[in-house]
């Protein structure tokens, strides 16, 4: 992959999602200020860019493993493998770090990839409809 490939390309998650997931954690964030908890609203949203994060590294590792050409599942199992452990690894040091408001991360975490799977899952719902 060179330096010149974009951020995000059609495999993957819809840019929409990565919008409406700030717009959560703005709206986590104000809410949590308002109700004198800002450290939950700021952890809420560390879980989301921890999320979209994730999203963009896989993008970037399933071009990096596609290029090739014939793409070996190994070296790809371990590549997915690393990036989720940093992830959760980071999201650990979170938790642990600002208990118990850091639980808020995971729940940041939890909300992106559900957004993920249910922008992944509309288009095929909608093919299905159409058979």
């Amino acid at each position: 992959m060179n330096a010149t490939s974009p951020l995000m390309v059609p495999v993957g998650t819809p840019r929409r999602v990565f919008v409406i997931a700030l717009v959560l954690g703005g709206v986590g964030l104000a809410i949590g200020s308002l109700l004198g908890h800002a450290l939950v609203g700021g952890l809420f949203l560390v879980g989301l860019v921890l999320g979209v994060l994730n999203n963009v590294m896989t993008v970037r590792s399933i071009l990096k493993h596609t290029e090739a050409g014939d793409p070996d599942r190994k070296k790809f199992a371990l590549a997915s493998l690393r990036r989720l452990g940093y992830i959760s690894l980071f999201a650990l040091v979170f938790l642990l770090a600002f208990r118990p408001e850091g639980v808020a991360v995971l729940a940041g975490l939890a909300v992106f990839h559900l957004l993920a799977a249910l922008a992944s899952s509309v288009p095929v719902l909608k093919e299905f409809r159409k058979a």
